[in-house]
Protein backbone atom coordinates (compact mmCIF):
# COMPACT_ATOMS: atom_id res chain seq x y z
CA UNK A 1 0.00 0.00 0.00
CA UNK A 2 1.29 3.38 -0.84
CA UNK A 3 1.85 6.16 2.18
CA UNK A 4 -0.98 7.95 0.36
CA UNK A 5 -3.43 5.11 0.13
CA UNK A 6 -2.48 4.54 3.83
CA UNK A 7 -2.98 8.08 4.82
CA UNK A 8 -6.06 8.15 3.28
CA UNK A 9 -7.59 4.57 4.53
CA UNK A 10 -7.54 7.13 8.16
CA UNK A 11 -10.63 9.74 7.14
CA UNK A 12 -14.12 8.80 7.27
CA UNK A 13 -15.73 11.39 5.30
CA UNK A 14 -19.07 12.74 4.16
CA UNK A 15 -20.61 13.09 0.86
CA UNK A 16 -23.42 14.41 -1.38
CA UNK A 17 -25.82 12.34 -3.17
CA UNK A 18 -29.34 10.58 -2.18
CA UNK A 19 -29.46 7.59 -4.89
CA UNK A 20 -26.84 5.37 -6.82
CA UNK A 21 -25.09 7.57 -9.87
CA UNK A 22 -25.87 10.86 -7.78
CA UNK A 23 -22.69 10.92 -6.10
CA UNK A 24 -20.79 13.50 -7.95
CA UNK A 25 -17.57 13.24 -6.12
CA UNK A 26 -16.97 9.19 -6.91
CA UNK A 27 -13.89 9.73 -8.88
CA UNK A 28 -12.51 11.83 -6.09
CA UNK A 29 -13.71 9.41 -2.98
CA UNK A 30 -11.67 6.68 -4.93
CA UNK A 31 -8.44 8.63 -5.35
CA UNK A 32 -9.07 9.58 -1.08
CA UNK A 33 -9.71 5.62 -0.25
CA UNK A 34 -11.39 6.51 2.90
CA UNK A 35 -11.72 3.94 5.42
CA UNK A 36 -15.19 5.25 6.45
CA UNK A 37 -18.03 7.43 4.85
CA UNK A 38 -20.50 9.05 6.92
CA UNK A 39 -24.49 9.19 6.21
CA UNK A 40 -26.24 12.55 7.06
CA UNK A 41 -29.48 13.84 6.02
CA UNK A 42 -28.61 15.31 2.99
CA UNK A 43 -27.54 11.64 2.06
CA UNK A 44 -31.35 9.77 3.57
CA UNK A 45 -34.32 9.21 1.39
CA UNK A 46 -36.55 6.23 1.61
CA UNK A 47 -34.85 3.04 3.88
CA UNK A 48 -34.99 1.08 0.14
CA UNK A 49 -33.03 4.18 -2.05
CA UNK A 50 -30.54 4.91 1.29
CA UNK A 51 -29.73 1.18 1.19
CA UNK A 52 -28.93 1.06 -2.56
CA UNK A 53 -27.02 3.80 -2.20
CA UNK A 54 -24.93 2.88 0.64
CA UNK A 55 -24.19 -0.13 -1.33
CA UNK A 56 -23.39 1.37 -4.87
CA UNK A 57 -21.19 2.97 -2.63
CA UNK A 58 -19.27 -0.32 -1.29
CA UNK A 59 -19.11 -1.45 -4.73
CA UNK A 60 -17.48 1.24 -6.29
CA UNK A 61 -15.00 2.24 -3.78
CA UNK A 62 -13.83 -1.53 -2.55
CA UNK A 63 -10.24 -1.28 -2.85
CA UNK A 64 -7.62 -3.73 -3.84
CA UNK A 65 -7.60 -5.38 -0.89
CA UNK A 66 -11.27 -6.18 -1.13
CA UNK A 67 -12.23 -3.84 1.65
CA UNK A 68 -15.11 -1.73 1.14
CA UNK A 69 -15.47 1.77 3.47
CA UNK A 70 -17.38 1.59 6.72
CA UNK A 71 -20.93 3.23 6.54
CA UNK A 72 -21.23 5.46 9.59
CA UNK A 73 -24.26 7.56 10.89
CA UNK A 74 -25.71 9.94 13.57
CA UNK A 75 -28.29 8.59 15.18
CA UNK A 76 -28.86 9.30 18.63
CA UNK A 77 -32.72 9.59 18.78
CA UNK A 78 -34.53 13.34 19.55
CA UNK A 79 -33.27 16.45 17.24
CA UNK A 80 -30.15 14.28 16.12
CA UNK A 81 -31.64 11.31 13.60
CA UNK A 82 -30.24 11.42 10.37
CA UNK A 83 -32.75 8.66 9.73
CA UNK A 84 -36.05 10.33 9.55
CA UNK A 85 -38.87 9.48 6.61
CA UNK A 86 -40.00 5.91 6.51
CA UNK A 87 -37.78 4.88 9.70
CA UNK A 88 -38.78 5.27 13.44
CA UNK A 89 -38.52 8.19 15.24
CA UNK A 90 -36.93 7.82 18.52
CA UNK A 91 -37.20 9.82 21.35
CA UNK A 92 -34.49 11.38 23.22
CA UNK A 93 -31.22 10.23 25.15
CA UNK A 94 -32.63 12.97 27.89
CA UNK A 95 -36.26 11.27 27.50
CA UNK A 96 -34.18 8.12 28.05
CA UNK A 97 -32.55 9.33 30.95
CA UNK A 98 -36.04 9.85 32.90
CA UNK A 99 -36.96 6.63 32.05
CA UNK A 100 -34.32 5.50 34.19
CA UNK A 101 -34.28 1.93 32.50
CA UNK A 102 -31.43 0.17 31.73
CA UNK A 103 -32.91 -3.12 30.53
CA UNK A 104 -35.02 -0.25 28.51
CA UNK A 105 -32.11 1.40 27.46
CA UNK A 106 -30.13 -1.71 25.60
CA UNK A 107 -33.79 -2.34 24.14
CA UNK A 108 -33.37 1.43 22.79
CA UNK A 109 -30.15 0.65 20.96
CA UNK A 110 -30.83 -2.83 19.58
CA UNK A 111 -34.19 -0.81 18.45
CA UNK A 112 -31.34 2.01 17.12
CA UNK A 113 -29.37 -0.68 15.26
CA UNK A 114 -32.11 -2.63 13.33
CA UNK A 115 -33.14 0.74 11.69
CA UNK A 116 -28.98 2.03 11.06
CA UNK A 117 -28.88 -1.15 9.53
CA UNK A 118 -32.21 -1.02 7.22
CA UNK A 119 -30.05 2.14 6.06
CA UNK A 120 -27.16 -0.11 4.34
CA UNK A 121 -24.81 1.57 7.87
CA UNK A 122 -22.92 -0.39 10.88
CA UNK A 123 -21.36 2.30 12.66
CA UNK A 124 -23.11 4.77 14.83
CA UNK A 125 -21.41 7.88 16.31
CA UNK A 126 -23.16 7.46 20.12
CA UNK A 127 -24.75 7.06 22.40
CA UNK A 128 -23.53 11.20 23.63
CA UNK A 129 -22.42 10.47 27.19
CA UNK A 130 -21.25 14.01 28.04
CA UNK A 131 -23.22 15.08 31.37
CA UNK A 132 -25.78 17.83 31.02
CA UNK A 133 -24.08 19.70 33.90
CA UNK A 134 -24.63 23.23 32.02
CA UNK A 135 -28.45 24.63 31.73
CA UNK A 136 -26.79 26.92 29.02
CA UNK A 137 -25.51 23.98 26.92
CA UNK A 138 -27.94 23.94 23.82
CA UNK A 139 -25.03 22.28 21.51
CA UNK A 140 -25.69 18.94 24.47
CA UNK A 141 -29.11 19.66 25.68
CA UNK A 142 -31.45 16.32 25.00
CA UNK A 143 -28.47 14.83 23.53
CA UNK A 144 -27.62 14.24 27.51
CA UNK A 145 -28.76 10.79 29.45
CA UNK A 146 -28.77 13.51 32.39
CA UNK A 147 -25.97 15.10 34.80
CA UNK A 148 -25.58 12.18 37.56
CA UNK A 149 -22.72 9.76 36.71
CA UNK A 150 -24.35 6.96 38.63
CA UNK A 151 -27.27 7.17 36.20
CA UNK A 152 -25.94 7.52 33.30
CA UNK A 153 -23.43 5.04 33.45
CA UNK A 154 -25.56 1.99 33.23
CA UNK A 155 -28.01 3.64 30.81
CA UNK A 156 -24.70 4.68 28.69
CA UNK A 157 -23.32 1.20 28.71
CA UNK A 158 -26.47 -0.30 28.23
CA UNK A 159 -27.24 1.37 25.07
CA UNK A 160 -23.88 0.67 23.81
CA UNK A 161 -24.72 -3.14 24.51
CA UNK A 162 -27.90 -3.18 22.56
CA UNK A 163 -26.91 -0.95 19.59
CA UNK A 164 -23.44 -3.82 19.28
CA UNK A 165 -26.18 -6.91 19.72
CA UNK A 166 -27.89 -4.82 16.94
CA UNK A 167 -24.71 -5.37 14.85
CA UNK A 168 -23.48 -1.71 14.72
CA UNK A 169 -20.27 -0.69 16.47
CA UNK A 170 -20.83 1.46 18.81
CA UNK A 171 -18.50 5.15 19.02
CA UNK A 172 -19.19 6.47 22.60
CA UNK A 173 -18.82 10.69 22.70
CA UNK A 174 -17.97 13.31 22.87
CA UNK A 175 -14.72 12.32 25.13
CA UNK A 176 -13.27 13.49 28.07
CA UNK A 177 -17.28 15.24 28.46
CA UNK A 178 -18.37 18.05 27.18
CA UNK A 179 -21.21 18.58 29.60
CA UNK A 180 -20.04 21.21 31.75
CA UNK A 181 -19.27 23.89 28.95
CA UNK A 182 -22.10 25.99 27.08
CA UNK A 183 -19.96 26.88 24.09
CA UNK A 184 -20.70 24.75 21.30
CA UNK A 185 -17.53 23.54 19.93
CA UNK A 186 -19.19 24.18 16.43
CA UNK A 187 -18.10 27.41 16.85
CA UNK A 188 -15.63 28.08 19.39
CA UNK A 189 -13.61 26.26 21.61
CA UNK A 190 -15.07 24.88 24.61
CA UNK A 191 -12.97 24.70 27.80
CA UNK A 192 -13.77 22.63 30.79
CA UNK A 193 -12.44 24.13 33.53
CA UNK A 194 -12.74 21.28 36.58
CA UNK A 195 -9.93 19.58 38.44
CA UNK A 196 -8.55 16.33 37.43
CA UNK A 197 -10.19 14.50 40.10
CA UNK A 198 -13.78 15.71 39.78
CA UNK A 199 -13.21 14.60 36.20
CA UNK A 200 -12.27 11.25 37.13
CA UNK A 201 -14.95 10.79 39.42
CA UNK A 202 -17.47 12.63 36.85
CA UNK A 203 -16.96 13.06 33.69
CA UNK A 204 -15.19 10.12 33.01
CA UNK A 205 -17.35 7.47 34.39
CA UNK A 206 -19.89 7.07 31.33
CA UNK A 207 -16.94 6.39 29.37
CA UNK A 208 -15.61 4.04 31.61
CA UNK A 209 -18.38 2.05 31.87
CA UNK A 210 -19.52 1.85 28.04
CA UNK A 211 -15.83 1.21 27.48
CA UNK A 212 -15.95 -1.95 29.86
CA UNK A 213 -19.27 -2.70 28.11
CA UNK A 214 -17.03 -3.58 25.08
CA UNK A 215 -18.13 -0.05 22.66
CA UNK A 216 -15.59 -0.52 19.71
CA UNK A 217 -15.56 3.19 19.08
CA UNK A 218 -14.81 6.55 21.37
CA UNK A 219 -14.83 10.15 19.55
CA UNK A 220 -12.62 12.45 21.24
CA UNK A 221 -13.89 15.56 21.70
CA UNK A 222 -13.06 19.07 20.51
CA UNK A 223 -12.51 20.13 24.29
CA UNK A 224 -9.94 22.10 26.06
CA UNK A 225 -9.33 20.56 29.33
CA UNK A 226 -7.17 22.54 31.44
CA UNK A 227 -6.13 20.02 34.23
CA UNK A 228 -5.08 17.19 32.01
CA UNK A 229 -3.36 19.56 29.56
CA UNK A 230 -3.68 22.95 28.74
CA UNK A 231 -1.82 23.12 25.45
CA UNK A 232 -3.72 20.84 23.49
CA UNK A 233 -7.51 19.94 22.71
CA UNK A 234 -8.69 16.23 23.62
CA UNK A 235 -8.89 15.01 19.90
CA UNK A 236 -5.37 16.31 19.73
CA UNK A 237 -3.86 15.49 23.47
CA UNK A 238 -1.32 12.86 23.72
CA UNK A 239 -2.13 12.96 27.27
CA UNK A 240 -5.62 12.57 26.87
CA UNK A 241 -5.76 9.95 23.95
CA UNK A 242 -3.20 7.41 25.37
CA UNK A 243 -2.55 8.58 29.36
CA UNK A 244 -6.68 8.90 30.17
CA UNK A 245 -8.35 6.61 27.44
CA UNK A 246 -5.68 3.85 26.58
CA UNK A 247 -4.22 3.48 29.74
CA UNK A 248 -6.11 4.80 32.67
CA UNK A 249 -9.46 3.97 31.14
CA UNK A 250 -8.34 0.73 29.20
CA UNK A 251 -9.54 1.33 25.72
CA UNK A 252 -8.08 -0.23 23.37
CA UNK A 253 -10.50 0.42 20.27
CA UNK A 254 -10.57 2.91 17.42
CA UNK A 255 -10.50 6.59 18.35
CA UNK A 256 -12.30 8.89 16.61
CA UNK A 257 -11.74 12.60 16.08
CA UNK A 258 -15.09 14.96 15.82
CA UNK A 259 -15.17 16.35 12.85
CA UNK A 260 -11.77 18.24 12.04
CA UNK A 261 -13.76 21.26 10.23
CA UNK A 262 -15.88 22.46 13.45
CA UNK A 263 -14.57 26.49 14.24
CA UNK A 264 -13.32 25.00 17.77
CA UNK A 265 -9.88 24.20 15.61
CA UNK A 266 -11.04 24.83 12.32
CA UNK A 267 -9.66 28.59 12.82
CA UNK A 268 -6.40 27.79 14.99
CA UNK A 269 -5.07 25.29 13.99
CA UNK A 270 -6.74 24.81 11.09
CA UNK A 271 -8.67 21.44 9.90
CA UNK A 272 -5.28 20.93 8.30
CA UNK A 273 -2.86 21.19 10.61
CA UNK A 274 -4.94 19.59 13.96
CA UNK A 275 -5.66 16.17 11.35
CA UNK A 276 -1.71 15.90 11.42
CA UNK A 277 -1.98 16.67 14.83
CA UNK A 278 -4.98 14.25 16.11
CA UNK A 279 -3.00 11.37 14.19
CA UNK A 280 0.13 12.27 15.78
CA UNK A 281 -1.55 12.47 19.29
CA UNK A 282 -3.17 9.08 18.87
CA UNK A 283 -6.33 9.28 17.23
CA UNK A 284 -6.57 6.74 14.67
CA UNK A 285 -9.71 7.68 12.36
CA UNK A 286 -10.33 11.27 11.55
CA UNK A 287 -13.65 12.83 10.48
CA UNK A 288 -14.39 15.76 8.21
CA UNK A 289 -17.92 15.95 7.31
CA UNK A 290 -18.78 18.58 4.44
CA UNK A 291 -15.80 19.00 2.57
CA UNK A 292 -14.20 15.86 0.59
CA UNK A 293 -11.23 18.55 -0.80
CA UNK A 294 -10.59 19.28 2.86
CA UNK A 295 -9.85 15.73 3.31
CA UNK A 296 -7.66 15.08 0.50
CA UNK A 297 -4.88 18.30 1.37
CA UNK A 298 -5.17 16.94 5.36
CA UNK A 299 -4.31 13.80 3.64
CA UNK A 300 -1.06 15.40 1.78
CA UNK A 301 -0.21 16.96 4.86
CA UNK A 302 -0.18 13.88 6.64
CA UNK A 303 2.04 12.22 4.04
CA UNK A 304 4.18 15.51 4.09
CA UNK A 305 4.84 15.30 7.70
CA UNK A 306 5.92 11.68 7.31
CA UNK A 307 7.82 12.25 4.61
CA UNK A 308 9.71 15.06 6.42
CA UNK A 309 10.22 12.88 9.68
CA UNK A 310 7.64 15.01 12.01
CA UNK A 311 5.77 12.26 11.92
CA UNK A 312 6.44 8.42 12.46
CA UNK A 313 5.17 6.16 9.79
CA UNK A 314 4.82 3.35 12.34
CA UNK A 315 2.00 5.76 13.90
CA UNK A 316 -0.31 5.66 10.84
CA UNK A 317 0.21 1.50 10.40
CA UNK A 318 -0.52 1.69 14.18
CA UNK A 319 -3.75 3.56 13.50
CA UNK A 320 -4.63 0.97 10.12
CA UNK A 321 -3.84 -1.88 12.31
CA UNK A 322 -6.37 -0.50 14.92
CA UNK A 323 -9.26 0.42 11.81
CA UNK A 324 -8.53 -3.49 10.59
CA UNK A 325 -9.21 -4.55 14.16
CA UNK A 326 -12.50 -2.33 14.44
CA UNK A 327 -13.43 -3.83 11.16
CA UNK A 328 -12.58 -7.75 11.79
CA UNK A 329 -15.04 -7.13 15.17
CA UNK A 330 -17.57 -5.53 13.52
CA UNK A 331 -18.20 -8.10 11.33
CA UNK A 332 -18.27 -10.38 14.38
CA UNK A 333 -21.05 -8.56 15.77
CA UNK A 334 -23.08 -8.38 12.19
CA UNK A 335 -22.60 -11.86 11.52
CA UNK A 336 -24.72 -12.56 15.29
CA UNK A 337 -26.61 -9.40 15.33
CA UNK A 338 -29.89 -9.65 16.65
CA UNK A 339 -33.52 -7.80 15.03
CA UNK A 340 -35.45 -5.69 16.90
CA UNK A 341 -38.97 -6.45 15.26
CA UNK A 342 -40.88 -3.53 16.39
CA UNK A 343 -38.58 -0.44 16.87
CA UNK A 344 -41.05 1.75 17.01
CA UNK A 345 -43.07 0.47 19.78
CA UNK A 346 -39.46 0.87 21.58
CA UNK A 347 -39.47 4.54 20.63
CA UNK A 348 -43.38 4.63 22.11
CA UNK A 349 -42.31 2.45 25.45
CA UNK A 350 -39.66 5.14 26.35
CA UNK A 351 -41.65 7.78 25.28
CA UNK A 352 -44.17 7.10 27.83
CA UNK A 353 -41.83 6.12 30.42
CA UNK A 354 -40.44 9.47 29.95
CA UNK A 355 -42.93 12.13 30.55
CA UNK A 356 -42.45 13.31 34.35
CA UNK A 357 -45.08 15.60 36.11
CA UNK A 358 -43.33 18.09 38.48
CA UNK A 359 -46.45 19.32 40.02
CA UNK A 360 -49.88 19.79 39.38
CA UNK A 361 -52.72 17.81 37.78
CA UNK A 362 -51.69 17.33 33.76
CA UNK A 363 -55.57 16.01 32.62
CA UNK A 364 -56.84 18.47 30.74
CA UNK A 365 -61.24 18.59 30.47
CA UNK A 366 -62.61 17.27 27.43
CA UNK A 367 -65.58 19.36 27.97
CA UNK A 368 -63.83 22.71 27.81
CA UNK A 369 -61.50 24.23 24.67
CA UNK A 370 -57.90 24.07 24.95
CA UNK A 371 -55.68 27.37 23.67
CA UNK A 372 -52.79 25.45 23.08
CA UNK A 373 -50.06 27.77 22.81
CA UNK A 374 -46.24 26.89 21.94
CA UNK A 375 -43.25 28.71 21.24
CA UNK A 376 -41.22 27.53 17.97
CA UNK A 377 -38.43 28.19 16.07
CA UNK A 378 -37.05 26.22 13.27
CA UNK A 379 -33.52 24.15 12.94
CA UNK A 380 -30.98 27.06 12.49
CA UNK A 381 -32.73 28.06 16.38
CA UNK A 382 -31.30 25.07 17.28
CA UNK A 383 -34.97 23.98 18.76
CA UNK A 384 -36.99 23.51 15.70
CA UNK A 385 -40.09 21.99 16.57
CA UNK A 386 -40.57 19.82 13.46
CA UNK A 387 -44.07 20.90 13.73
CA UNK A 388 -45.53 19.37 10.79
CA UNK A 389 -44.19 15.89 12.56
CA UNK A 390 -45.10 16.67 16.06
CA UNK A 391 -48.69 19.00 15.70
CA UNK A 392 -49.56 18.37 19.50
CA UNK A 393 -53.09 19.54 18.82
CA UNK A 394 -53.65 17.51 16.61
CA UNK A 395 -53.22 14.49 18.63
CA UNK A 396 -55.17 16.10 21.48
CA UNK A 397 -58.17 16.29 18.96
CA UNK A 398 -57.63 12.42 18.14
CA UNK A 399 -58.10 11.90 21.90
CA UNK A 400 -61.42 14.36 21.95
CA UNK A 401 -59.27 17.13 23.40
CA UNK A 402 -61.07 20.45 21.49
CA UNK A 403 -57.51 21.94 21.06
CA UNK A 404 -56.68 25.19 19.14
CA UNK A 405 -52.86 25.77 18.17
CA UNK A 406 -51.38 29.24 18.85
CA UNK A 407 -47.99 29.45 17.15
CA UNK A 408 -45.64 31.98 18.79
CA UNK A 409 -41.89 32.77 17.86
CA UNK A 410 -39.36 31.82 20.29
CA UNK A 411 -38.20 35.56 20.75
CA UNK A 412 -41.34 36.53 20.75
CA UNK A 413 -42.38 40.66 20.26
CA UNK A 414 -43.81 42.43 23.13
CA UNK A 415 -46.84 43.04 20.73
CA UNK A 416 -47.54 39.58 19.90
CA UNK A 417 -47.45 38.52 23.57
CA UNK A 418 -49.75 41.74 24.04
CA UNK A 419 -52.20 40.20 21.74
CA UNK A 420 -52.09 36.58 23.57
CA UNK A 421 -53.34 38.22 26.84
CA UNK A 422 -55.66 40.11 25.08
CA UNK A 423 -57.27 36.84 23.60
CA UNK A 424 -57.01 34.89 27.09
CA UNK A 425 -58.96 37.85 28.41
CA UNK A 426 -61.89 37.57 25.71
CA UNK A 427 -62.04 33.28 26.56
CA UNK A 428 -62.15 33.10 30.21
CA UNK A 429 -63.54 29.68 30.14
CA UNK A 430 -61.57 27.96 27.76
CA UNK A 431 -57.62 25.81 29.40
CA UNK A 432 -54.52 26.99 28.76
CA UNK A 433 -51.07 25.14 27.73
CA UNK A 434 -48.07 26.61 27.10
CA UNK A 435 -45.39 24.83 25.36
CA UNK A 436 -41.90 26.35 26.23
CA UNK A 437 -38.66 25.35 24.63
CA UNK A 438 -35.65 26.85 26.28
CA UNK A 439 -37.55 29.82 28.04
CA UNK A 440 -34.70 30.08 30.68
CA UNK A 441 -32.43 31.43 27.83
CA UNK A 442 -35.01 33.37 25.97
CA UNK A 443 -36.02 36.38 27.86
CA UNK A 444 -38.64 37.42 25.94
CA UNK A 445 -39.60 33.60 26.30
CA UNK A 446 -40.30 33.94 29.61
CA UNK A 447 -41.29 37.09 30.36
CA UNK A 448 -44.27 35.73 27.82
CA UNK A 449 -45.02 33.09 29.68
CA UNK A 450 -45.01 35.39 32.75
CA UNK A 451 -47.65 37.73 31.33
CA UNK A 452 -49.65 34.36 30.05
CA UNK A 453 -49.25 33.06 33.60
CA UNK A 454 -50.58 36.23 35.44
CA UNK A 455 -53.65 36.45 33.16
CA UNK A 456 -54.25 32.17 33.49
CA UNK A 457 -52.78 30.99 36.18
CA UNK A 458 -54.13 27.18 35.88
CA UNK A 459 -52.20 27.53 32.83
CA UNK A 460 -50.24 24.49 32.05
CA UNK A 461 -46.64 24.67 31.29
CA UNK A 462 -44.79 22.19 29.48
CA UNK A 463 -41.30 22.09 29.37
CA UNK A 464 -40.68 20.43 25.93
CA UNK A 465 -37.19 20.31 25.61
CA UNK A 466 -34.36 20.68 28.95
CA UNK A 467 -36.48 20.88 31.91
CA UNK A 468 -34.83 23.73 33.20
CA UNK A 469 -37.36 26.04 32.10
CA UNK A 470 -39.00 24.20 35.34
CA UNK A 471 -37.48 26.51 37.66
CA UNK A 472 -37.77 29.65 35.99
CA UNK A 473 -41.98 29.50 36.48
CA UNK A 474 -42.49 28.55 40.17
CA UNK A 475 -45.61 30.35 39.89
CA UNK A 476 -47.22 27.68 37.47
CA UNK A 477 -49.49 25.56 39.23
CA UNK A 478 -49.04 22.20 36.92
CA UNK A 479 -45.68 21.94 35.43
CA UNK A 480 -45.11 18.70 33.04
CA UNK A 481 -41.39 17.87 31.45
CA UNK A 482 -40.87 15.78 27.94
CA UNK A 483 -37.56 16.05 27.02
CA UNK A 484 -38.08 16.90 23.39
CA UNK A 485 -40.60 17.75 21.07
CA UNK A 486 -40.38 14.58 18.49
CA UNK A 487 -43.72 13.31 17.18
CA UNK A 488 -43.21 9.79 19.54
CA UNK A 489 -42.77 12.08 22.76
CA UNK A 490 -45.89 13.89 21.60
CA UNK A 491 -48.05 11.38 20.88
CA UNK A 492 -47.39 10.13 24.70
CA UNK A 493 -47.79 13.29 26.16
CA UNK A 494 -51.36 13.64 24.55
CA UNK A 495 -52.14 10.45 26.27
CA UNK A 496 -51.44 11.76 29.42
CA UNK A 497 -53.05 15.29 28.98
CA UNK A 498 -56.10 13.36 27.66
CA UNK A 499 -55.78 11.50 31.03
CA UNK A 500 -55.47 7.65 29.21
CA UNK A 501 -51.57 7.48 30.66
CA UNK A 502 -49.96 8.09 34.14
CA UNK A 503 -46.59 10.31 33.62
CA UNK A 504 -43.83 8.45 35.17
CA UNK A 505 -40.61 9.79 34.37
CA UNK A 506 -38.15 11.22 36.84
CA UNK A 507 -35.71 14.77 36.32
CA UNK A 508 -32.64 13.44 34.73
CA UNK A 509 -30.91 16.70 35.75
CA UNK A 510 -31.10 18.69 38.87
CA UNK A 511 -33.24 22.14 38.21
CA UNK A 512 -32.85 25.25 40.64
Amino acid sequence: MTLERLAGSLFWVGFAGTAPGTVADIERLRALGPGGLILFARNVTAPETTAALVESLRVALTNADGDAPQIAIDQEGGRVARLQRGFATFPSALALGASGDPVLAERFGLALATEIRRAGAAVDFAPVLDLLLEPGSTVIGTRALGDDPARVAPLGAALARGLQRGGVASVLKHFPGHGASAVDSHLDLPHILVDGEVLRARELEPFRAGIAAGALGVMAGHLLVPALDSQRPAGSSRRLLYDVLRDELGFDGLCFTDCLSMDAIARDPGTIAAAVDALEAGADALTISHDLELAVAARDAIVAAVRAGRLPLERLEDARSRAATFRRKLEALSAAREVEPAPATVARLVAEAAIALVRGNPVLDPGRVLNLISFEGSAADGVGSRAEASALHVMLRERKIRAESLRVPLDPPAEIVAMLVDLLATQGDRQVAIVTRRAHLVPAQARAVDALLERSPDALVIAALEPFDVARFPQARTVLCTFGDDATTFEALASVLAGRAVPRGRLPVRVA
